[in-house]
């Protein structure tokens, strides 16, 4: 059993070991290196404020456990390494929970399933976005303690004394409560407990509804330090209520379907060419979700753990499937996760009290898959490599040519703007990944080739789209950055009250937007340096004092300042100046 389990951990420590020498990649900016407050927000914050968990001024996403981890990775001063280190001991535990539970909630034999199962969640390329990317740690914490939460809810079952039990209940829901912190996908865990419950008898009852009241708990502590917010995403196909439906499903059938060959894995799946042909009812991957829903129906008396176990897989994607909340994406790997254990026991069941076949087997399965994982490891090595990674499947990807476009903007600035201009040219017309690509563009335009004019038009369009796409109340973070360029663009251009107008009606909208007012004050000071307009100098003054109400020290706001202040020093305009800052 020792032999067995070590045999499992050294797998994983093969498929994923190269990953301690990566570094941060794409959302991992966002998340640890460029957020500030990550560092030295108390406990009490990292849990109930979601400004913490990110940089971005779009604060949608609550991990509280995600951001205590990065957090406590920060603190020991190691750079990356800390991180990858802790995600990949989180992974080794994850196989071994994983393994345990198999053995202890399948009907004996048990041991052929648990050891497939565990080879397929130890080594799977598909676990790669979650063990070898930092930011998807939540998606590990949630597999880890929903894991421990279900042993924990059949020791409840075992426990001889009546103390003995309240206490495992106790751990089962308390464990679910951590589940749902790493993130809220961990709402399968008291649903896979009920279907165990019904097709093998347990875990019992109450241990179903103390891991269904930790999962309730922690949606409400989510409510609560939300303020209630739940965002609703725009689906990229369309449809109404049936089309999305079908979608979802196409999107499961697609994850089982990588599941069994994991060969064209990405971090981004260019879902806008899904939607040429037949309709989605009748496409193979909705056909297949549709047979493996029917399949865990029509085998819940004859096969019962066959059964658990393909339904299980069926619900632990649930949450990520878009049929509960819709979702921008409909594929991702790291959603995948939890699928990767049921399914591989599944496959283990034929070979249930034949150890030799099971071991030959769970052999073949390590062989096949260890290059793909060891590969695609090194894929998130570093932005480069994992764009470069993400065009060799998805040539199309909006998102992969923008990454590639910021690394070369260090670099081949011409290649940088060819690779801006591809964005625009794949991305799917009137699409919000169009507009991004349009106003990256119209930005390249403006402040490397200093070309304003012909920066305009991208920008325009990029900003109509921007706004046609909000999914919620306020503007999206990308707005106030293209609102700036195309500002100066119009300045530029000798459209100096256009350029102000644009500015005004942006600050209406997003008074808080310190880019923006510093935008104007910038702008405004140009104007009168350029033309002597007296009355830009005084509006400058205004503009200014509204900067600094938001943060004084800022290094542009200083430096504003500076300008502003030698201008009213020096002028003798007629004109009433402003205040000194």
């Amino acid at each position: 059993m020792k032999r067995g389990l070590a045999a499992l951990l050294l797998l994983a420590l093969l498929a994923h070991g190269a990953g301690l020498r990566n570094g941060f990649v794409y959302d991992d900016h966002r998340f640890v290196d460029h957020n500030p407050r990550l560092a030295t927000a108390t406990l009490g914050e990292l849990l109930l404020d979601p400004a913490t968990h990110t940089a971005d001024s779009d604060r949608d996403v609550w991990r509280p456990l995600r951001a205590l981890a990065h957090h406590l990775d920060l603190s020991r001063r190691l750079g990356p390494f800390a991180f990858h280190l802790h995600s990949l001991l989180a992974h080794l535990a994850t196989i071994a929970a994983g393994w345990l539970l198999l053995r202890r909630l399948l009907p004996p034999p048990s041991e052929a399933p648990a050891l497939l199962g565990a080879t397929v969640l130890a080594a799977h390329p598909l676990g790669v976005e979650v063990v070898g990317w930092i930011s998807s740690r939540g998606d590990q914490y949630a597999l880890l303690f929903g894991l421990l939460a279900l042993l924990a809810a059949l020791r409840a079952g075992e426990a001889p004394r009546a103390a003995a039990r309240a206490g495992w209940l106790a751990a089962a829901g308390a464990l679910a409560f951590m589940a749902l912190l790493g993130k809220e996908s961990a709402g399968w865990v008291p649903l896979v407990a009920a279907l165990a419950w019904r097709r093998l008898g347990r875990p019992r009852g109450a241990a179903v509804a103390s891991l269904a009241a930790g999962i309730a708990a922690g949606l409400v502590l989510r409510q609560v330090a939300m303020q209630g917010l739940s965002p609703v995403q725009t689906l990229p196909h369309g449809g109404g209520p049936l089309a999305q439906a079908g979608w979802a499903l196409y999107g499961t059938g697609l994850t089982l379907a990588h599941v069994a060959c994991p060969a064209q894995l990405s971090v981004d799946y260019v879902q806008q060419s899904w939607i040429a042909g037949p309709p989605v009812w009748v496409r193979p991957w909705t056909l297949l979700a549709l047979a493996a829903v029917a399949a865990t129906w029509l085998a819940r008396r004859r096969a019962p753990a066959a059964a658990l176990l393909l339904g299980w897989a069926l619900l632990a994607w649930l949450p990520s499937s878009s049929l509960l909340v819709t979702l921008r994406s409909l594929v991702n790997d790291r959603g995948a996760y939890p699928l990767l254990l049921p399914l591989g026991a599944l496959a283990g069941l034929p070979l249930a009290g034949r150890p030799r076949m099971a071991g030959a087997a769970a052999l073949v399965l390590a062989v096949a898959m260890l290059p793909i994982c060891v590969r695609r490891t090194q894929d998130f090595h570093a932005d480069a490599s994992l764009w470069s990674a993400t065009l060799r499947v998805q040539p199309a990807s909006v998102t992969a040519h923008l990454g590639l476009a910021q690394q070369a903007a260090h670099g081949d600035r011409d290649e940088q703007g060819r690779l801006l201009q591809r964005a625009v040219e794949v991305a799917a017309p009137g699409s919000r990944l169009e507009a991004l690509a349009l106003a990256a563009h119209g930005d390249w335009l403006l402040r490397v080739a200093r070309k304003p004019t012909a920066a305009i038009d991208p920008l325009q369009r990029g900003l109509r789209q921007l706004r046609a796409w909000r999914e919620r109340a306020w503007p999206a973070p990308e707005e106030a950055p293209t609102v700036a360029a195309l500002a100066e663009a119009l300045l530029l251009c000798g459209r100096a009250a256009e350029a102000d107008q644009l500015l005004v009606s942006a600050l209406a909208e997003q008074p808080g937007s310190l880019a923006l007012h510093v935008q104007r004050t910038g702008l405004l000071l140009y104007r009168f340096e350029q033309g002597g307009e007296h009355q830009a100098l005084h509006v400058a003054g205004a503009a200014w004092r509204a900067a600094a109400a938001l943060d004084a020290g800022h290094p542009l706001v200083v430096a504003l300042g500076s300008r502003l202040a030698t201008h009213v020093a020096a002028d003798s305009a007629d004109a009433d100046p402003p205040a000194e800052p």
